[in-house]
């Protein structure tokens, strides 16, 4: 008998937003399914509700976040080693379907099935910049360390060289860039991200209007939303180099608020998980922008919607709002920061000034079409908008043994 399919995840929001729509079409087709949450393992709470509402089958390896500094992270996180293993043999599924494959402890369940001679799948999560990281020999050399330890690899290869079976990529250009870092042609699938799905057809609208109403916008203020992301995390610029993009960000948004065209300019900062909450806020009263900045813990896409225009470092969070046909600026840093060409294929606009910022926001309100270029400039990253949890699923399926491969037209 054909075993069920594990997924494995770590982020409970994301994550959980792009394998239940495939989940929920495998069950339809009698196909078992059982997740796997290891978020608490990296520190953060796994989001056991969802699961239960769906209801989906699931295991917590840990009951709590496990401790922050190292090494006492390391210390409570190595018996997983050994228990991921037992539980992959125990449960002998009929798949594996992974999220990241380069870190831990998802490089764990790639390993263990490769073991036992279980398939797996690296489900795309994200648009990725790997290639444009360099970590200084330092970073690299404590990552070794650990690994030599503790048996805990994280950073020590690109994203795609974990060595899973499949590959489901986002679009042409992540086959692009798994083909560049070593992955076999054979193994790509291009099917798309169902966490996208929900783009093509949800409506936003009601959703958006109670977040302006519930952060105090009045229906004449110019909401623009910045997408933040970790790139101080991911070695791309320093923590000091953001913090100082951000401020002068906010300078230029208080120079134009002197304007009487833009007195009703509103910024909301939408943060990644990785981000602190505080510390922004902190920024924020610091910088004496309490007046017209704030911190928005809303969910991304109603957020979207209820925005005129946003702007982002460089994040996949972008390329969705283009696709909700939200006008997308990238603010530049000392380095570009433009590794998929946002900019020159018409995603986002440049944006290094406050006259750079005034002529996007310009844009923004007065060009109706901004938004549409931007929607179908994103399209070119993402293949089967709309669809791509039945691409996914029939791919997890025959991967599985639940689908004859010579039936497959």
């Amino acid at each position: 008998m054909t075993g069920p399919i594990l997924f494995e995840i770590t982020a409970a929001d994301s994550h959980q937003q792009i394998i239940l729509p495939v989940i929920r079409l495998l069950r339809a087709r009698g196909i078992p399914v059982i997740v796997y949450s290891d978020c608490e393992l990296l520190r953060t709470a796994s989001d056991t509700a969802a699961l239960q509402r769906e209801g989906v089958p699931f295991v917590r390896m840990a009951e709590t976040p496990l401790p922050i500094p190292m090494p006492e992270w390391g210390a409570a996180a190595r018996p997983f080693r050994q228990r991921v293993p037992s539980e992959v043999k125990r449960l002998h599924p009929s798949l594996i379907v992974v999220l990241n494959d380069r870190n831990f402890p998802s490089n764990l369940y790639v390993e263990a099935a490769r073991r036992l001679s279980i398939p797996s799948l690296l489900l795309q999560e994200s648009l990725r910049k790997d290639l444009f990281q360099r970590p200084p020999w330092r970073k690299l050399y404590s990552r070794w360390i650990r690994k030599m330890r503790l048996g805990i690899e994280e950073g020590l290869r690109h994203y795609g060289q974990g060595h899973c079976d499949a590959v489901a990529a986002l679009g042409e250009t992540s086959r692009e860039y798994f083909l560049r870092v070593g992955v076999a042609e054979r193994k790509i699938t291009i099917t798309g991200n169902p966490r996208f799905d929900q783009l093509a057809s949800a409506d936003f609208s009601a959703e958006a209007q109670r977040i302006r109403s519930a952060l105090g916008y009045s229906p004449g203020d110019f909401l623009l939303t910045f997408l933040s992301s970790p790139i101080e995390r991911m070695l791309i610029v320093s923590a000091e180099e953001k913090h100082d993009a951000l401020v002068r960000l906010l300078g230029w948004a208080r120079t134009l608020r002197e304007d009487p065209d833009w007195k009703n300019l509103r910024l909301a900062f939408k943060l990644h998980r990785g981000e602190s909450v505080p510390f922004f806020r902190e920024m924020l009263a610091h910088e004496g922008a309490t007046g017209f900045a704030l911190v928005a813990e809303e969910p991304l896409y109603p957020l979207l919607r209820a925005s005129q225009a946003a702007l982002m470092f460089s994040t996949t969070a972008g390329l969705e709002a283009a696709l909700l046909k939200v006008p997308v600026g990238m603010l530049g840093l000392s380095k570009p920061l433009d590794d998929w060409n946002f900019v020159s294929r018409g995603v986002a606009a440049n944006v290094r000034s406050v006259e750079g910022l005034a002529a996007f926001l310009r844009r923004a309100r007065e060009d109706p079409t901004f938004g549409v270029r931007g929607a179908n400039a994103a399209a070119f990253y993402i293949a089967n908008f709309g669809c791509a949890a039945e691409a996914v699923a029939h791919l997890i399926a025959r991967m599985a043994g639940y689908i004859d491969p010579s039936n497959v037209e």
